[in-house]
């Protein structure tokens, strides 16, 4: 079968390379329309209505968070059964994951609909800017099953060894996100209100391939079969993708404390900032989600198999890369921080001003963010949800938090931009002590 021939192969340093290009291309392309989105509402609506997206994000990093811990925690699984050769019983886990995604979102959809102002509140809404997140939490909130199930998604699709598929289809979601954010917002006038509406119906292109990959066509390697309901497996899949959905949770529930902190230091105008400064975290953790969602099926496939010698190969390849990586993206971020900054704010305004020393101060981070990620994503191949968690939960929510408050305190807005890289640096020294502690049992 195509999957185990993709996932199985020799790989070497350029092959590895080839390999997970496509993923990343994907994830660093969900990133980069995202982005979008904040250009034309900056372009059409202004300048302070751009921090809608930031102080939305808790919101929707949940959405997010749900899709991507169902698609990791579901992927192991599935690949692993497919190795062992049980390719009925990864149809029926792949139907109840299904499932369990839709009840999700219908209760999320219900919960966040009837207490919408006091959640935005708690996101950082003052009476300046509630104005305009009102609209875009409103449509995104309805839709939250295109987000969970586009997230979810896209991660199984690459499971099945279809990086390059999936990296079409999700440039494809994009490039439609970003023509409708341009006529929903300067030619039919709807404002930030067109801005969600785009967003969702690119989402959607991910569904419906998805839709006819695995039921019309029947490409996969498993298909959906008719499963009864079984709560240890999904308690199973949800522990074991828990660390990738803390590590994005985590990063919405310390948007929210950013947004309060950036309020603090600079007023409204640092919230707006702060937007962009996120855009580049988001940008730079993307290139990594994407390696790592490429190379955990390989890993979850080998142990299935038994072959150590390919987890060992793989494991090399994998630190090498992150690191070359890392460098790579700190330097070309840092070359083109003016044009990036210039994109979304005027020079000379306190936006730029606010928005260009935290995106200078935040760029280290590039050089630890990505052993980090792939040391977290490599114990969840090996269906170890619990390390896997307590890395996650260790880098984005307690080192992080502790960096925040504590160098905000210190350094005023400094201390707020700064955070970042000092807790990455503080979780390597965690993850390559854990990855080393575990490397006899999983041989790596």
């Amino acid at each position: 079968m195509d999957q185990e021939k993709e996932l199985g192969q020799k790989f070497t340093f350029w092959s590895l390379a080839k390999f997970v290009a496509p993923s990343i291309f994907t994830f660093v392309f969900i990133a980069v329309y995202q982005m979008a989105d904040g250009l034309f509402i900056e372009r059409f609506v202004g300048e302070m209505a751009i921090s809608a997206i930031n102080l939305y994000y808790p919101v929707i990093s949940l959405f997010i968070a749900i899709g991507i811990m169902i698609g990791t925690g579901g992927n192991a699984v599935i690949v692993k059964k497919v190795g062992e050769g049980k390719r009925k019983e990864a149809g029926q886990t792949f139907s109840r994951i299904i499932t369990f995604s839709v009840l999700c979102s219908l209760l999320l959809t219900a919960i966040c609909l009837v207490f919408a102002d006091p959640i935005m509140r708690l996101c950082g809404a003052t009476d300046g800017n509630i104005e305009y997140l009102r609209p875009y939490y409103m449509e995104l909130s309805t839709f939250s099953l295109a987000i969970i199930l586009q997230s979810e998604l896209g991660i199984l699709i690459i499971g099945e060894g279809k990086t390059v598929v999936a990296a079409v289809v999700i440039m494809i979601g994009g490039v439609l996100n970003c023509v409708l954010d341009y006529v929903f917002m300067k030619y039919l006038g709807l404002g930030i209100r067109g801005a969600a509406l785009a967003t969702v119906i690119g989402y959607c292109s991910t569904i419906l391939y998805a839709l006819w990959f695995y039921v019309l066509a029947r490409k996969s390697s498993y298909y959906l079969e008719l499963a009864k309901p079984d709560v240890k497996e999904i308690g199973e899949v949800c522990f074991n993708g828990s660390s990738d959905m803390v590590s994005n949770l985590a990063s919405g529930v310390t948007a929210l404390m950013m947004n309060h902190l950036a309020y603090r230091c600079y007023g409204e105008a640092g919230v707006s900032a702060l937007t962009v400064v996120t855009y580049v975290q988001v940008l730079i953790m993307m290139v990594f989600m994407g390696f790592t969602s490429a190379v955990e099926p390989v890993f979850s496939f080998h142990y299935g198999t038994g072959n150590t010698d390919m987890r060992n190969l793989v494991y090399s390849l994998c630190i090498r890369w992150s690191v070359i990586l890392g460098a790579c993206s700190m330097a070309l971020l840092a070359a083109l921080r003016i044009p990036i900054i210039d994109i979304f704010f005027d020079p000379g305004t306190d936006f730029f001003d606010i928005a260009s020393r935290g995106f200078l101060i935040s760029l280290p981070a590039c050089l630890f963010v990505g052993v980090n990620i792939f040391g977290s994503g490599l114990f969840t191949a090996f269906s170890n949800g619990k390390v896997s968690a307590i890395l996650s939960v260790t880098r984005t929510f307690a080192v992080l938090t502790a960096c925040l408050y504590i160098l905000t305190a210190l350094f005023g807005g400094d201390g707020l931009w700064s955070a970042w890289p000092a807790a990455e640096l503080i979780s390597l020294i965690v993850t390559m002590f854990t990855l080393r502690r575990y490397r006899a049992k999983y041989q790596y």
